[in-house]
């Protein structure tokens, strides 16, 4: 049995791509002479692919013709809404918008892919027109006058808005150095260098520290006499004693400050965590000596503020 030889040839099925001088090829079998008692028909599939002036189609339709010269698309091809695609995304109405404007205008077609699931091949497509190289939305239109009129709107609204100066940039920050000692000028004492290594990490840490400075100004005087190489923000710490008497900086472990009466000197607190207690709002830790120095006549509960 032998396979009836294909044959190829031109056609006139569908009008965008013949205004816009796409060559539409039918591919078809000739049927064989013992079915054609009462004419016959052929069948064959129409293929359209190309581009001109920024307009690109491709069609795969199935036709058939009984004299081989007019060819027709099947009943359910033919059929059409108003607003039916014609080969990809892009509507009738706004395919010949397009073609009566590319006589004025570099006009085109947007196409793109957004993925609506996990599994593979799960992808929208989204598309639009292209005017002068301004994406646009495709028009919602029931004809192609009514499409041509959008689309010139929304071209010219797209201009206007290119035309309109730019917005005023929003204002760029200052140095966080320069706006924390705008704020807290106490923090100078710790010197430039270590602002700059810890405002971007530990700002609110800062704060807090210069706030603690704020009450208690000698503290900043006391690192300005007596520079600390680069202590951790959160190994900064202060205490007051339970009856305000006495106020003490640790920069570290193994240095402390204390002022009492108007004096102060470098001291050594051992303390251990008793309980915490509301103090002026807030929860503190409240520390006592460590051993059998939290029984002696002067002992004192220190409560931590930093």
């Amino acid at each position: 049995m032998t396979t009836a030889k294909k044959i190829k040839t031109t056609a006139a099925v569908f009008e965008l791509p013949q205004r816009l001088g796409v060559l539409q090829y039918v591919e078809y079998e000739p049927p064989p002479k013992e079915w054609c008692t009462s004419g016959c028909l052929y069948e064959g599939w129409l293929s359209v692919e190309g581009c001109r002036k920024g307009i690109c189609i491709k069609y795969r339709v199935r036709v058939h013709s009984r004299d081989r010269r007019r060819w027709e698309a099947r009943e359910r091809w033919r059929r059409r809404r108003g607003d039916e695609d014609v080969g990809g995304c892009i509507r009738q109405q706004a395919a010949d918008a397009l073609w009566e404007l590319s006589s004025k205008y570099d006009v085109g077609v947007w196409y793109e892919y957004r993925r609506v699931g996990m599994w593979v091949n799960q992808y929208d497509v989204l598309c639009g027109v292209v005017v002068n190289g301004v994406r646009l939305y495709q028009p919602c239109c029931r004809t192609a006058d009514e499409c041509v009129k959008q689309i010139l709107e929304d071209y010219k609204s797209e201009l206007e808005k290119m035309k309109e100066p730019p917005q005023p940039a929003l204002l760029v920050r200052s140095d966080p150095v320069e706006e924390l000692l705008r704020e807290y000028p106490e923090l100078e004492a710790f010197g430039a260098d270590w602002l700059r290594a810890w405002a971007p990490h530990a700002r609110d840490r800062l704060v807090e520290i210069a706030e603690v400075l704020r009450r208690y100004p000698w503290m900043a005087e006391v690192l300005r006499r007596r520079p600390v190489g680069n202590p951790h923000p959160y190994m900064v710490e202060a205490y007051v004693a339970g009856d305000g008497s006495e106020a003490c900086l640790s920069l570290n472990q193994l240095r402390t400050y204390c002022a009492q009466n108007g004096a102060v000197g470098e001291a050594r607190l051992e303390l251990e965590f008793s309980r915490h207690e509301v103090y002026e709002g807030r929860i503190r830790e409240v520390y006592r000596p460590k051993g059998l120095l939290a029984f002696t006549a002067g002992a004192k509960e220190y409560i931590r503020i930093l």
